[in-house]
């Protein structure tokens, strides 16, 4: 019931190009707003924590812009579904950025393009196979079934997924060794052997360990990607140099510089990064839930 119900519905999201999503999903947020406590105090929660200099008004303005990015994210898992690539590509603006991508791969090693969970980063692949990219790492799901659906989708479409298992991580690293171009999002909560507490917005954050050992075993450069929702149904990818300091052999210093460049990604604009996820859930020994009605401003 579930399978046909995801189905349908995403086939009906697939009638709608970016521009319908961008009129629907307002109408859309407002009840889910309401409805999903969850969702809801884990956004106010995160962006109190973030921006602690600014005023309530500002940060529900910012809250309620991310509840309509989030579902246009779901209408255009519609797209990805049932477009086809070339459709996809026409709602794109060829990246200004692109240089960054193409200096990378000049030195001669593979390339980790690493993507937050930011605007439409389902249809960030799209873009980039266009450009080389071998296989994008993804997190196996616990419903097997629907994982099976949405790996279908996805492959159809034209992305090479590899599970973020023992098997899959070595494949990522024979692609890296031979100079391929790989995707991975390194911005949510690992588990806890697979990663440490280092400062995300000022907040020390339970973060992913996978990106900057990648990097540090294979030589491989790393660059930052965001696909940005413009005005009029367009979308435009930005690509950023990682800091020098994501390098480092010193884990704590990678990385703090791995989530400042996460920062610097969410900047882009504010209003479309999932501040809807639990980033902070796992706290250091000793330290108080992080998620909690009596955390929120009055």
């Amino acid at each position: 019931m579930k399978l046909l119900l995801l189905r349908s519905l995403m086939r009906a999201f697939s009638w709608m190009g970016p521009r319908a999503a961008a009129m629907i999903a307002p109408l859309l947020a407002a009840p889910l707003w309401l409805l999903s406590a969850r969702k809801r105090r884990a956004t106010r929660t995160n962006l109190e924590a973030a921006y602690p200099q600014m005023d309530h008004r500002q940060l529900r303005r910012i809250a309620h812009a991310s509840m309509v990015h989030y579902v246009r994210g779901v209408i255009e898992t519609g797209m990805l579904w049932h477009w086809p690539p070339d459709k996809i590509l026409r709602c794109f603006v060829e990246s200004e950025d692109l240089e960054v991508l193409q200096a990378a791969r000049r030195g001669g090693r593979g390339v980790i393009v690493a993507a937050p969970h930011f605007g439409a980063w389902e249809l960030l692949g799209q873009y980039l196979h266009r450009h080389d990219l071998a296989a994008a790492l993804y997190k196996p799901g616990r419903q097997p079934a629907i994982e099976s659906l949405l790996l279908e989708k996805r492959v159809t479409s034209g992305g090479v997924m590899v599970p973020a298992t023992a098997p899959g991580l070595r494949q990522f690293y024979r692609l890296l060794e031979a100079g391929e171009t790989v995707m991975l999002l390194p911005d949510q909560e690992p588990s806890l052997g697979a990663g440490r507490f280092a400062p995300f917005y000022g907040i020390e954050a339970l973060s992913s360990v996978l990106l900057p050992r990648l990097a540090q075993k294979t030589g491989a450069t790393i660059v930052w990607a965001v696909c940005e929702r413009r005005p009029k149904g367009r979308y435009r990818v930005r690509l950023f140099r990682a800091g020098t300091d994501l390098y480092s052999e010193d884990l704590r210093t990678a990385l703090t510089a791995m989530n400042r460049d996460i920062e610097r990604c969410i900047e882009v604009d504010t209003r479309q990064y999932l501040w809807a996820y639990k980033r902070f859930r796992t706290r250091p020994p000793g330290e108080p839930p992080f998620y909690g009605p009596s955390r929120h401003r009055r």
